[in-house]
């Protein structure tokens, strides 16, 4: 029987063309381990989120999947992201809509099956992967158990792969380059999500594989010799292949002008996974970086000087300092230094207003404080994202919402961001002064358009 796997989702598993090179999607590979009469329809999409994706184009998948086809919701990994209002999804409306899309596939003759998002290219100052996908994974998990859908874990089985490979050979897999080493970026790209062909065609074969396990795809319907292939290693990044860099330090003869580094800033308080870019004088071949006279990576230079770097492993908290020099034909150019503190952990903002347990007009204001550098504070009533604001040098914040509060009891939470990360919330608790939905004052008052403010004309509409 003729059958389509359809592939939903974000930019990860999406299909990439050649101006997007090295980029590819997972979903693009799946077609090259399937053999027999199986046509792969890949919907991912950039930006994608289940919200988005369910109110703009599950209709058309509907429309044209046939009984029996397999339907791949791969969404999570752009749904967490709490820092952007337009695309953050909650985890509860998150699994409400899983099992939206399941009772729809289903309902049509479908097979659904999720897949938890790809681990990204993020390891911990000692070299073991991190999970950045928050509890979106675990949640997927527990919605599929609760339908009984098939769950392909692929955040635990690349966070596997990624280990196995290792710190210093995984940007082999993403679509990472060094400035000058790829048309298409001369200024470089580090790109911790997004995968280059090797790697989407590595994540693929995990996907195919685990569908055949949980026998929602025969064996006969895949290319077993290539699924069996055994696991390679990719090569060692070119930065770790470097012969004794210290002696680039101690180097007798100084040539050229030392390279600049435009970011981070000089103090500056940065995230974990800082990226590093500035300029070399001309005639630079490659910067090597050091801390406490260690070498820690490198990066290739663009025609133009510009470059590009970010270590491959996390940054400790607390101070740091590091050395940079230029390799050229004729030498080596004198060092720089860099000073910036590294912030791994956001607190708790404080909320100053509302006054926990007091009362409010249905215009509440919100207010507080928290770490000067944040980048700004979100607020959230029952795990749903309800406003953003950003922190000032003080790191004085403060958020009025546009629209009115309903009359009665609120509980609402404020979590402070720094780049990716994100504290733990700080509840607060208040009750809203308000004409109540039943009252007759709100009928009386709708019989007229409502007025923007309160005024002297009746009747009142009972809002103010």
């Amino acid at each position: 029987m003729n059958r389509t796997i359809f592939v939903l989702g974000d930019s990860v598993p999406a299909p990439r063309t050649e101006e997007e090179a090295p980029m590819a999607g997972w979903g693009q590979k799946i077609q090259e381990l399937l053999v027999g009469p199986i046509e792969v329809a890949n919907y991912a999409r950039s930006a994608m989120t289940t919200r988005k994706y369910y109110t703009e184009r599950f209709a058309g998948l509907l429309n044209r999947m046939r009984p029996g086809d397999i339907v791949l919701l791969g969404f999570g990994g752009v749904d967490h992201m709490i820092h952007n209002g337009m695309r953050y999804v909650p985890v509860p409306e998150y699994q409400e809509l899983l099992a939206l899309f399941t009772d729809y596939i289903r309902s049509e003759g479908g097979v659904p099956v999720m897949v938890t998002p790809t681990a990204r290219y993020a390891f911990s100052a000692t070299g073991e992967v991190k999970n950045t996908r928050g509890d979106y994974p675990r949640a997927m998990a527990e919605t599929a158990a609760e339908r009984g859908v098939p769950l392909i874990d692929l955040t635990g089985m690349t966070m596997s792969l990624w280990s196995r490979i290792g710190p210093t050979r995984l940007r082999q897999y993403f679509c990472w380059v060094d400035a000058g080493e790829h048309p298409l970026h001369p200024d470089g790209n580090i790109d911790s999500s997004h995968l280059n062909h090797p790697g989407a065609y590595e994540v693929a074969r995990l996907v195919v594989a685990a569908l055949v396990e949980q026998s929602v795809l025969g064996r006969a319907d895949v290319d077993v010799a290539a699924l069996m292939e055994p696991e390679g290693l990719p090569a060692v990044s070119q930065e770790f292949t470097v012969q004794s860099p210290e002696s680039a330090l101690n180097y007798g003869s100084r040539t050229g002008g030392a390279p600049t580094l435009a970011r981070p800033a000089a103090g500056a308080t940065v995230g974990p996974m800082t990226k590093f870019s500035g300029t070399a004088a001309p005639g630079t071949d490659y910067l090597l970086f050091f801390e406490q006279g260690r070498y820690i990576g490198g990066t290739g230079v663009g025609a133009a000087g510009q470059w590009l770097w970010r270590r491959a492993v996390e940054w400790t908290p607390g101070e740091h300092v590091v050395q940079c020099v230029a390799l050229r034909a004729d030498g080596c150019s004198p060092p720089v230094e860099q000073h910036f503190q590294v912030l791994a952990g956001v607190e708790p903002p404080v909320i100053t207003a509302p006054k926990e347990g007091k009362f409010s007009g249905p215009k509440v204001r919100f207010a507080g404080r928290t770490r000067p550098g944040a980048t700004k504070v979100v607020l959230m009533e029952a795990g749903r994202l309800i406003g953003a604001t950003a922190v000032d040098e003080k790191g004085e914040w403060h958020y009025t919402h546009a629209h009115r509060w309903r009359a009665g009891h609120h509980a609402v939470e404020a979590v402070a961001l720094f780049g990716a990360q994100e504290s733990a919330p700080t509840g607060v608790r208040f009750k809203v002064v308000g004409i109540p939905e039943n009252s007759s004052i709100r009928a009386a008052g709708g019989s007229r358009e409502e007025c923007g403010e309160v005024c002297n004309h009746r009747p009142f509409s009972g809002t103010w």
